[in-house]
């Protein structure tokens, strides 16, 4: 095959994929995440790596799979529609001002949530991730300051989550976000873990 500029843009197919063109699903955050979010991630994945020494050699066979944390930027309307949500989404895991910590049901903590990648016209969804199990770690700080002008607030929020499943549209979870697997029970969990084998597109 010829390496020219014509078979470049034949295989940057679309002029490529755009870091502004995406929308973030959260059903536990309500509508409005999808316009409030101003920064997401296509979270990264890792695969371990086990060294097996044999005859003076290492030998490196694949280990086990595991998920970076997973950050969203947020506008901040005056209303405080995604933070409240937060703070109660957090209060419910650990009370606030609470001295000991009570473990609540699954559905008190873990929800769902969707990053799709759209196309370059901002209609068409290209890629989905699924992230299942989601749980908020870190809300980050406001700054406020009398000199600050012309800015609309934002802020950091880190989750974590249990696994995550790929392809061009969401995977169900309940009207309310809370995860697939905290809502249906062992089945759920059965037939999710299988999915999560098998979706990979």
């Amino acid at each position: 095959m010829a390496h020219n500029v014509n078979t470049f843009i034949q295989n940057l197919q679309g002029g490529g994929a755009r870091a502004n063109q995406f929308k973030v699903v959260f059903p536990a955050l309500g509508p409005g995440m999808e316009f409030l979010a101003r920064s997401a991630q296509i979270p990264a994945l890792t695969l371990g790596e086990i060294a097996v020494p044999y005859r003076g050699r290492q030998i490196f066979v694949p280990g086990d799979r595991t998920y970076d944390a997973w950050t969203l930027t947020v506008f901040n309307d005056v209303g405080y529609t995604i933070r409240r949500r937060i703070d109660g989404w957090m209060n419910d895991i650990a009370n606030i001002g609470a001295t000991v910590t009570t473990a609540g049901p699954e559905a008190a903590v873990y929800r769902d949530a969707h990053v799709h990648q759209l196309s370059r016209n901002g209609d068409n969804v290209v890629r989905t991730y699924n992230l299942f199990g989601v749980w908020p770690t870190t809300l980050d700080a406001i700054d406020l300051a009398f000199d600050t002008n012309d800015t609309i607030e934002e802020y950091g929020i880190t989750f974590r989550f249990n696994y995550l499943t790929t392809g061009k549209d969401s995977e169900e979870s309940t009207p309310d976000g809370r995860s697939t697997l905290s809502a249906h029970g062992d089945d759920a969990r059965a037939r999710i873990a299988i999915r999560a084998e098998l979706s990979w597109t």
